[in-house]
């Protein structure tokens, strides 16, 4: 796995998380990750970031590594993770870039913890994206144009004992985007658990766990106990464990 930067316009606010090897047939689907408190630094949630990537993703964090400038503003920064989408489906497609045709161009994920759940949120009515999500994060108040804006499964996590009330807004999005009938949505709530969860753990901990195996649902079509799997079903490993409350509707 390589954590590297970028110099270009459209990637130069972003920290790259990917396999080291990018030899052979293989094709890496896009994940783009807001921070907690918009932080602009791109090593926030490191561990999680390159957990993710070294399961066959490429990952751009928002901000570059250990980045001191002030936190973007609360609601804004769609249009940031978008902007990486951007540039990494333009080198896919440029001969003298290192991923040219190592990119799965149209599967692309979104998500974020706390203030940068709210970045992913921005990207949600965007006709290229395959899912988002938020972690421990959620809107302030019902927005009935944001949810009739989605399009594509939403996955929620938390933690039943958020100090910040995203349990709250967490809930109030999964019930709103429920309500529709059409749209996936998943939310795995950690009992106990506080803001962010277990996300600074070995590996990105729980948290990422279900991040991850959300993404190899939805992005690499795997049903199995790595992806679908640990998510779904009487024998899944979150259904059983009652350390998790797990809450579905408009499942396929």
């Amino acid at each position: 796995m390589v954590v590297e930067t970028n110099s270009d316009p459209g990637i130069n606010q972003g920290t790259i998380f990917r396999p080291a090897d990018l030899g052979g047939d293989a094709k890496y689907p896009i994940f783009v990750w807001g921070q907690g408190g918009c932080s602009r630094d791109g090593l926030a949630n490191q561990a999680a970031m390159a957990e993710i990537a070294s399961h066959g993703y490429f990952v751009v964090a928002d901000g570059t590594p250990e980045n001191s400038e002030p936190n973007r503003e609360i609601g804004g920064g769609g249009d940031v993770l978008l902007a990486y989408v951007d540039w990494v489906i333009a080198e896919n497609e440029k001969p003298c870039s290192a991923y040219y045709h190592h990119i799965e161009t149209t599967k692309v994920a979104a998500n974020g913890f706390s203030c940068g759940g709210l970045m992913a949120a921005g990207t949600a009515a965007d006709p290229r994206m395959t899912t988002w999500g938020h972690t421990s994060s959620g809107t302030f108040s019902p927005d009935q144009a944001f949810y009739n804006s989605i399009h594509t499964p939403v996955l929620i996590v938390t933690g039943t004992a958020d100090s910040l009330g995203a349990n709250v807004n967490g809930a109030r999005d999964f019930e709103s985007i429920a309500a529709r009938g059409d749209i996936p949505v998943m939310m795995f709530a950690k009992v106990g658990a506080d803001h962010g969860g277990d996300l600074w753990d070995r590996n990105g901990g729980q948290f990422t766990q279900v991040n991850l195996a959300w993404l190899n649902w939805w992005l690499k079509g795997d049903e199995s106990a790595t992806g679908k799997g640990m998510l779904v079903g009487a024998s899944c490993r979150f259904c059983t464990d009652r350390n998790w409350q797990v809450s579905s509707a408009n499942l396929p």
